[in-house]
């Protein structure tokens, strides 16, 4: 197996793991009565740390330069967050989705993009 692929299959598994904190936490904060855009940031963050976590150490092998990576990593990431966001809305506003099925859609799409950009970018 090439490490290109292994990578991406750890990335996908230690992915997923983050998501489970990001979309728990904002399923947990729409049932406490937050409004979905304010869940969504949150949400988003408590993700962030765990995925940065479980792709520096796991997927990408990088002991070293924690706060390059991390600097990096968050710039990405607050990028990531607005685009996010705006999908958010716009898919819940204006194309009349359901919050659960907005935020899925506006993960997914940012999702495609970041391995290369974790690969070739951040953890360099």
């Amino acid at each position: 197996m090439t490490l290109l692929i292994r990578q991406f299959m750890l990335y996908i598994a230690s992915g997923g793991a983050a998501v489970v904190f990001d979309f728990g936490s904002y399923f947990l904060l729409l049932r406490l009565g937050t409004w979905y855009v304010g869940a969504n940031i949150i949400s988003t963050i408590i993700g962030f740390f765990a995925a940065f976590l479980l792709h520096k150490f796991i997927v990408f092998g990088k002991r070293d330069a924690m706060v390059n990576h991390f600097v990096r990593y968050c710039v990405l990431n607050v990028l990531n967050i607005a685009a996010q966001t705006l999908l958010l809305y716009i898919f819940v506003e204006y194309l009349r989705m359901g919050e659960g099925d907005g935020k899925f859609l506006s993960w997914a799409i940012t999702i495609l993009w970041n391995f290369f950009l974790y690969k070739y970018f951040v953890y360099v």
